[in-house]
């Protein structure tokens, strides 16, 4: 009989489970809920959080259990014992994490607790007394500063300097108790909530906590939450799951009224939770469990239905631990046997069309290569498979060979589709060489109109472009021509052959046709068929035009340019809007001329009057596709920007959003490297005083690296830095960079500033600043300068006394013995050299002081005959006259043969490079060099030295 009993009361409960998912499903869906992973989870000591905190600045602080890490957007910082620094913690399991007044970081480990002063990044020990090197439990952090530090058996209350105020012993019944909250309620009293006892109340009369509304069956408080709609607390329990608290209850059995435990995906409750947090959104409660996490809805009466979260977060059991709310309303899971998670509620206004049908027709994934959204009804080519019909709403697919009309046409591959002015009509192509004008009736397709146009030119390509423009004509570019087709009277003509390459065709307000041309340039065509052609040699690829008449241009080298009518010049805006080199697959400009460009990896939308881009990346799950496809993009002139590519398509509404007000960003120097060491990894050394950062004389090399702390728009945000004294003008990063290099910093007083965009891509007005003073080194005092001039003043006097003495001696040498100076002169002066023993020796005397002044200039390769006769105190002809009747070799060769010499010598030793020796003896072309030592040995260089070693 209990059996039955039981059997049939469990039925009625999974049948309620049933009823409330059933009912929510629905719901929840109809929100824009994603899941992503906490980024950079690969750079954590250990791939498993254990807490979550985001400070006051907006960093986000994880605690693992090997060390408290630090996440600024771009990188982890760890904070922990190694062997890089053995002795910083006494224990690396991180157990609790909060921020004081002060801004400092606040954790707890399983031996003490410790704080870190974000700036000078200085880590200092809490002394509990006994207590010290005891687990921390919580550490919680109340509107006064008060700082409350728990150990099993004691609260301690600190102030920010880590002094204890006061302790509160906390064994009751004989048991330890641990906090597992300190609370400050709506009337400002402090409550906590101990383990097995329920909660307390801070009496502050007598300084000491008394028992709050203890109740023997709701002991285990893990959270408190106040519904200020409700005028009641929320409390998760261990136990008791998701208890309703009202205080004010007229009777005490109305005070705490437990709700339906979390029910997992095979209908079993879970009554232990771990933490809980309400959204900002949907105003859900969420909690994690021992299985997985849970949502609930508050409904009108105040109680709580389970939501069903299925859909997003799957069924299977994980384990998890931590939630915790951002400043952004985002939610952070931690978790152990899985990658921790972000859930985030969002409006989303991009709206996704995965095509199921589609998909499960052709058993792939969507590949659209060309788009037209009619109605909502989307014309579509799916690559390898045809023109095709979607009805988005219903999700009907219909494929062009289920209709009479066109079934025998080849549209298998109708890689163009092009919207008409005609209600419910479309342009595309067959074989590339025929146009066909198709009709939709309802979801038939009906055949209107077949051109050809082999006949009207010699060579008429292959179609690359087609456009309709305002007065009903249908402009056909190929890859050799253009042609046109007046609708009305139904006739086609060749406009001009032989044209070149055309890529895009559009038109501006003043009705003139553009023609792009691949290398050869833009044309014009005005009404009359009159061209004009703008040469450039650039591949365009494609192209849209401003209101203002104003031609927004893409290329496959990946350069988005502006061409202007009136100037007819190219503007390049590349760099302006942050690409990086991919090619441009379409460009379409909307009504308030915004430039949206894509490439095969994302979408950007830019304003060129404030500078301002919002980027879409296929990185992005939630972007639906993984390619944007050439081609495959439509705009209907007002509401919707449509994109085609693998996986399907998506829309995405042109906003105001780029041309808004800024939002006030705040840029954070998140980490400081000097000569290659992070300041966060070394914090003993002490850099920052008074908010100065102070560098020695050796730290030359400096690194800055910043974040705005907007995790959910990374890839939106830009950053763009100036070092006052070193950057003339700011200094835009390129895309995901975070950084700032200053190599060999001089000495002086600096003035760092960083700036952020939104993540609208608007430039923030706040402006960071970092006051740098790089200290002098003792040759860089002034003291040292004083020496300086002492020495130079010196050794100019000393200078200047030595030229005087050599100017006297030069003097009387000109009043020398007069027969000798007769001599001298008479030697210099023959022309022929008298075979005396006496001139004979001042031969002697000449080659050897000429010989060594080369041999001195051998590594100089402007030491010549004017440098040899000027160190000989001669002229040149007298030097070379004298050599000549002496050696019988000119001045030239004279200084040739000496290096060659040397030459030989050198090449003796196998091991030493030719060019060595070439370089050492002043020459700095091989060829000449090579030449030169030819003509006095007869062999190169290399091959004296080859017989050199072979002689060995």
């Amino acid at each position: 009989m209990t059996l039955k009993k039981t059997t049939h009361t469990s039925l009625q409960f999974c049948l309620k489970i049933i009823i409330v998912f059933s009912f929510f499903h629905f719901h929840l869906s109809a929100q824009n809920i994603s899941i992503r992973d906490i980024p950079s989870q690969e750079k954590l000591p250990v791939n498993a959080i254990h807490r979550i905190f985001q400070d006051s600045e907006g960093y986000m602080w994880y605690g693992t259990f090997n060390g408290l890490c630090r996440y600024d957007g771009y990188s982890i910082k760890t904070l922990r014992s190694d062997f890089y620094n053995p002795n910083l913690l006494k224990d690396n399991y991180i157990t609790y994490i909060n921020e004081d007044h002060d801004n400092k970081i606040w954790f707890g480990t399983f031996k003490g607790a410790y704080t870190l002063d974000k700036e000078t990044y200085q880590l200092k020990a809490i002394s509990l007394g006994d207590d010290s090197d005891r687990w921390i439990f919580s550490i919680n952090v109340t509107s006064d500063g008060t700082i409350w530090v728990n150990v099993a058996g004691t609260l301690f209350r600190l102030n920010s300097n880590g002094d204890i105020l006061k302790q509160y012993d906390l064994n009751i019944k004989g048991e330890p108790r641990s906090v597992f909250f300190v609370y400050e309620d709506i009337n400002d009293e402090i409550l906590i909530s101990l383990t097995g006892c329920g909660m307390y109340k801070l009496d502050k009369s007598s300084d000491s906590f008394e028992p709050y509304f203890t109740d023997s069956e709701f002991t285990d408080i893990e959270r408190i939450i106040w519904d200020e709609t409700h005028q009641c607390y929320w409390l998760g329990t261990w136990g008791k799951g998701i208890v309703r608290f009202n205080p004010e209850a007229k009777y005490p059995e109305e005070q705490y009224i437990a709700q339906p435990l979390p029910v997992d995906f095979k209908g079993e409750p879970v009554a232990q939770l771990f933490h809980m947090v309400r959204d900002d959104v949907l105003e859900y409660l969420w909690v994690t469990t021992t299985k997985n996490i849970f949502a609930f809805q508050i409904t009108e009466n105040g109680t709580l239905e389970q939501v069903d979260t299925s859909p997003f977060l799957g069924t299977s059991n994980r384990m998890l631990y931590e939630i915790f709310k951002d400043r952004f309303g985002k939610m952070w899971v931690s978790s152990f046997d899985e990658k921790s998670f972000i859930i985030d509620i969002h409006n989303d206004f991009i709206k996704k069309y995965p095509l199921t049908g589609l998909k499960e027709r052709i058993n792939a994934n969507p590949a659209i290569v060309s788009l037209y959204e009619d109605e909502g009804i989307f014309w579509l080519s799916q690559d390898r498979y045809g023109l095709c019909l979607y009805d988005a709403k219903n999700g009907i697919l219909k494929h062009f060979s289920e209709f009479n009309a066109v079934q025998n046409l080849s549209l298998w591959d109708a890689t163009l589709i092009k919207g008409s002015h005609r209600s419910n009509q479309i342009w595309t192509t067959l074989y590339n060489t025929e146009v066909i004008g198709l009709k939709r009736n309802n979801m038939e397709m009906e055949l209107q109109q077949h051109l050809y146009f082999d006949t009207l030119a010699q060579d008429p390509g292959f179609i690359s472009a087609l456009y309709e423009d305002n007065k009903d004509h249908l402009w056909i570019g190929t890859t050799t021509s253009v042609f046109f087709y007046n609708i009305k009277e139904d006739e086609i003509q060749l406009v001009v052959e032989g044209i070149g390459d055309v890529r895009d065709i559009i038109q501006t307000g003043d009705g003139r046709i553009w023609i792009l041309l691949n290398n050869k340039g833009i044309c014009a065509i005005d009404a009359d068929l009159e061209t004009t052609l703008f040469e450039f040699e650039k591949d365009f690829v494609c192209a849209d035009a401003t209101s203002d008449g104003q031609l927004w241009i893409g290329t496959g080298k990946g350069e988005v340019l502006l061409f202007n009518p009136a100037t007819q010049k190219l503007d390049d805006y590349s760099k302006r809007c942050g690409l990086n080199g991919d090619i441009i697959n379409s460009i379409i400009v909307d009504q308030l001329n915004h430039v949206w460009i894509t490439t095969n990896q994302s979408v950007k939308e830019y304003n060129p009057r404030n500078g301002a881009f919002r980027r879409y990346s296929t990185n992005n799950p939630d972007f639906l596709l993984t390619r944007l496809l050439p081609g495959s993009t439509y705009f209907d002139g007002t509401e919707n920007i449509y994109f085609g590519g693998i996986s399907g398509i998506i829309s995405i509404p042109p906003t105001q959003r780029l041309e808004g007000i800024p939002e006030s960003i705040e840029t954070h120097i998140s980490d400081i490297k000097i000569m290659g060491t992070s300041i966060w990894d070394h914090p003993e050394i002490q850099k920052i005083s008074d908010s100065i950062l102070y560098l020695n004389p050796a730290d030359r090399n400096l690194e800055i690296e910043f974040s705005s702390l907007d995790f959910h728009n990374l890839d939106q945000v830009r950053y763009a830095y100036q070092l006052e004294g070193v950057d003339d003008n700011w200094v835009y990063t390129e895309e995901g960079k975070n950084a700032a290099f200053y190599n060999q910093l001089a000495k002086g007083d600096y003035i760092f500033r960083v700036k952020a965009t939104d993540k609208n891509g608007l430039w923030s007005k706040k402006i960071t600043s970092l006051h740098i003073l790089r200290l002098p080194a003792w040759y860089e005092s002034w003291w040292a300068f004083v020496l300086y001039f002492i020495l130079i003043a010196s050794l100019l006097g000393y200078i200047i006394y030595i030229n005087h003495k050599r100017i006297e001696l030069r003097s009387s040498e000109k009043w020398a013995d007069s027969a000798e100076m007769v001599k001298m002169h008479h030697y210099i002066e023959n022309s022929k050299n008298a075979a005396t023993p006496e001139f004979e020796e001042y031969d002697k005397m000449l080659i050897e002081k000429a010989t060594n002044i080369v041999v001195e200039n051998l590594g100089d390769s402007k030491f010549n005959v004017e440098a040899l006769a000027s160190d000989m105190n001669m002229s040149r002809s007298t030097l070379s006259r004298k050599i000549k009747l002496i050696t019988g070799d000119t001045s030239f060769q004279f200084i040739k043969k000496i290096k060659m010499h040397h030459a030989c010598q050198m090449l003796k030793n196998k091991t030493v490079k030719v060019s060595d020796v070439m370089i050492s003896l002043g020459y700095n072309d091989y060829k000449n060099f090579t030449e030169s030592f030819k003509s006095i040995y007869g062999i190169s260089p290399s091959e004296y030295q080859k017989t050199q070693c072979e002689n060995e």
